[in-house]
């Protein structure tokens, strides 16, 4: 097996909309570069090319025109071609954005989608013979369910560290850490590292890689030549959060009276202790089969969340809210945020439609698999599809070649939270979305 490697620096200008909250904000400058990072392979018959983004979201259209022009400058097929988002939440708003009527620069647009073009061309074109090897570890206390029964028996999204009202979490976090390190022959290693939690350790209105970018960064300062790269997996259920906040995480971490403190220095936390544990198994990895290329993709359809019974009252929510009156609605931080993504998406979808298509993809190394579902599933559906799969050693990745929606667990609609009360999708769409990524890798 051939692989290559390429990376190149995708930061936004000064003064450009910043995606991924209820409200605006704008470039002030730069705590931490963004990158697309590629990984090619290549069998001698086949090719794939695995790219990474460092953005909170693409639109599904924004993917398909990633892939028009990788395929046109390389021949690749385009099921070869696998894109995965780091979900930033401190990265430039890419096309419209899904809270407000702010756009994007069609310039930045125009810039991101020749960036990501190049990187794959690029590492198609520094491809060498290579060993594949497999490693798998936890990394500990950096990743934390954000749902929880309150005592009052509601369900609350982010109720804020050290809330006296919690009285359990719903879920548990998948602190799974997967290591592909890949050997090659002349030139530098590469580190795929895939984990999932929030990309949302930061905020504020400086661009910064978050977590993601610590990762690499500290595992290649470890590890002089070796490239890293980091695959997000799912994460919909789960952030940087401790409720039981320790005195040390108290004293890095900004806004401790918001139910959702960030800071840089979090994120470089949390990078430090995922490369840490990557250090910890980086020289016992082993071998795998890595003799043939296969990919396929499979497009789903998941049921439409649909409620048009209370669509005058969630036309109401949304007029006060976008005529600057939020303060009208009886609700504070993160509820509100809740009851605004709840009737956005009851008024979104008013007319429809019944179902969204959704794409699933998958590449098969000789005996390594990756698979890439689009929008945000729950950490229980990643751990169906690694416990399913016909592989032993497959990288389940979210955001990956499709938008949309976070993707909850069944049982999670009746609980409630920000989450299901926002979601496109209906209760279902879980079990369609783990068997057809099943029957997709048995394909392969």
């Amino acid at each position: 097996m051939k692989t290559g490697y390429s990376k190149i620096c995708i930061n936004p200008p000064y003064g450009a909309p910043i995606v991924g909250y209820y409200e605006p904000r704008y470039v002030k400058g730069i705590t931490s570069s963004l990158y697309t990072r590629a990984v090619a392979f290549d069998d001698g018959n086949k090719k794939a090319v695995v790219i990474t983004v460092d953005v909170c979201l693409l639109s599904f259209s924004f993917y398909n025109r990633i892939k028009d022009e990788i395929v046109k400058a390389t021949g690749i097929d385009r099921d070869a071609i696998f894109i995965n988002l780091s979900h930033t939440h401190t990265g430039p708003l890419v096309g419209g954005d899904f809270a407000s009527n702010i756009k994007g620069s069609d310039v930045y647009d125009e810039f991101l989608l020749s960036s990501t073009r190049d990187v794959a061309v690029y590492a198609l074109a520094d491809l060498c013979e290579s060993r594949i090897e497999t490693g798998e570890t936890v990394a500990k206390n950096i990743s934390f369910t954000r749902r929880y029964r309150m005592k009052d028996g509601s369900v609350a999204t982010n109720p804020g560290p050290h809330n006296e009202n919690i009285d359990h979490a719903l879920g548990t976090p998948n602190e799974t850490l997967k290591l592909v390190k890949i050997v090659r022959d002349g030139k530098n290693d590469i580190a795929m590292v895939n984990f999932g939690t929030h990309s949302d350790s930061v905020g504020g209105d400086y661009i910064n890689a978050d977590y993601v970018g610590y990762v690499c960064s500290t595992v290649e300062d470890a590890l002089p030549g070796t490239d890293c790269i980091f695959l997000l997996g799912p994460q919909g259920d789960v952030n940087h959060v401790n409720v039981n906040t320790t005195k040390g995480e108290m004293a890095i971490l900004n806004d401790l009276d918001t139910v959702c403190p960030h800071s840089d220095a979090h994120a470089r936390h949390m990078g430090r202790v995922i490369a840490g544990a990557v250090l910890s198994i980086y020289s016992i990895t082993e071998e795998v089969k890595a003799d043939k290329i296969s990919y396929s993709s499979m497009t789903i359809n998941l049921p439409s969340n649909q409620e048009n019974d209370r669509l005058d009252e969630a036309k109401k929510i949304c007029e006060l809210y976008d005529a600057g009156r939020k303060n009208e609605l009886p609700y504070k931080e993160m509820e509100l945020v809740t009851v605004i993504a709840e009737a956005r998406r009851i008024v979104m979808l008013e007319n429809g439609p019944d179902s969204f298509p959704y794409l699933l993809s998958a590449i098969k190394i000789g005996d390594l698999a990756f698979a890439g579902i689009g929008g945000e599933p729950f950490v229980e559906i990643g751990v169906r599809i690694s416990e399913q799969s016909p592989f032993e050693n497959t990288i389940v990745c979210c955001l990956t070649n499709d938008d949309g929606a976070y993707i909850p667990t069944s049982s999670s609609y009746e609980e409630g939270g920000y989450e299901a009360r926002g979601s496109t999708i209906k209760p279902g769409g879980d079990n369609i979305i783990v068997d057809g990524m099943i029957k997709l890798l048995k394909s392969l």
